[in-house]
């Protein structure tokens, strides 16, 4: 070979060389790029996971919420069942006492009495 097959196969190797670092160099930014938006897209998928579990612990707790408050309500529904009861026995037994000649006008009286003007 002489001398100017040498001197262009040197500037041919280095410009090969150039241009390998400079694709290497791409092919490096491109993998980071990949790997930043892969990492963001996890941490998106994290985001929603948690997300997801936060509402199902909250959704867990509005059932439980609501089986106590609905424990709460048939409590009250029973409580008022049976004052309504006592109060019907009571209406009865005052009904009862205004039949009696004396004592129908004393519970008159206190019937009296008793209402708000």
């Amino acid at each position: 070979m002489d001398r100017q097959q040498v001197e262009y196969v040197e500037r041919e190797n280095a410009f090969l060389r150039e241009q390998l670092h400079a694709l290497t160099d791409q092919i490096e930014t491109v993998k980071q790029d990949v790997l930043e938006e892969g990492a963001k897209h996890i941490r998106g998928k994290e985001n929603t996971v948690q997300k997801m579990k936060e509402l199902e612990r909250e959704i867990r707790q509005a059932k439980a919420n609501t089986d106590k408050w609905k424990q709460e309500a048939m409590k009250e529904k029973q409580r008022i069942e049976e004052l309504t009861s006592q109060v019907e026995r009571l209406q009865g037994v005052v009904n009862r006492a205004k039949s009696i000649p004396f004592a129908g006008k004393l519970v008159t009286k206190l019937e009296q009495e008793c209402k708000p003007s």
